[in-house]
């Protein structure tokens, strides 16, 4: 065999030896990135099942619903009977679900704008009736309910003045109704002299 034979046998074997690691390292870096593609979507599903939320089971606060009083709707109405509203609603209210007042009603003896309370009694007089405005029990018009007056009715009572009057609100919203009146003796402010001058002014209901 003869050189020029030699060297071609030899370059085309180079030839073919190159174009073969060529092939394997183009195939090696396909399948390379097909595994990476792979893992970076499964990182990405796995990121995305997993729920975002700012806060804890623990630190979520439940939605409170809305507290109801029972009302007892009498006299000049249309449907009279008991009925539950809620909280802080006014005696207009308390009306207004009972059907509204009867033509013989007497709108001037009622107090619409008196807010409602458990158990109370909104009585709608006829005209020329003798009885006091609705939403007061019997005996109870010329008492102050301790529990749910505003500043203007507590300030109504003998010997409470604004600031006492307030101090009076501060200490019912922070530490709930009074049961009996020497409980006002807590308020700051209310001394022996104060609670005497109003004690038969009172009314806890």
């Amino acid at each position: 065999m003869d050189r020029n034979m030699m060297y071609m046998i030899t370059a085309g074997g180079a030839a073919v030896l190159v174009l073969l690691v060529f092939l394997f390292l183009l195939l090696f870096d396909k399948n390379g990135g097909e595994e990476d593609t792979e893992s970076q979507d499964v990182f990405w599903d796995e990121e995305a099942a997993e729920p975002k939320d700012s806060k804890t089971s623990g630190e979520k606060e439940m939605a409170e619903g809305p507290v109801h009083v029972v009302i007892d709707v009498k006299g000049a109405v249309r449907e009279p009977g008991v009925y539950e509203l809620k909280e802080g609603q006014r005696v207009i209210d308390a009306i207004d679900a009972a059907g509204g007042m009867m033509e013989e009603a007497d709108p001037a003896a009622v107090n619409f704008a008196e807010k409602l309370h458990d158990a109370m009694v909104v009585r709608v007089p006829e005209e020329g009736e003798n009885v006091s405005a609705a939403g007061s029990g019997e005996g109870e018009s010329e008492k102050v309910r301790i529990n749910y007056a505003e500043a203007e009715e507590l300030e109504a009572l003998p010997g409470i003045g604004p600031a006492k009057a307030a101090a009076i609100m501060a200490y019912r919203e922070e530490k709930g109704f009074f049961e009996k009146a020497e409980d006002l003796l807590n308020v700051s402010g209310i001394g022996e002299a104060s609670l005497e001058q109003m004690k038969e002014s009172l009314s806890f209901h």
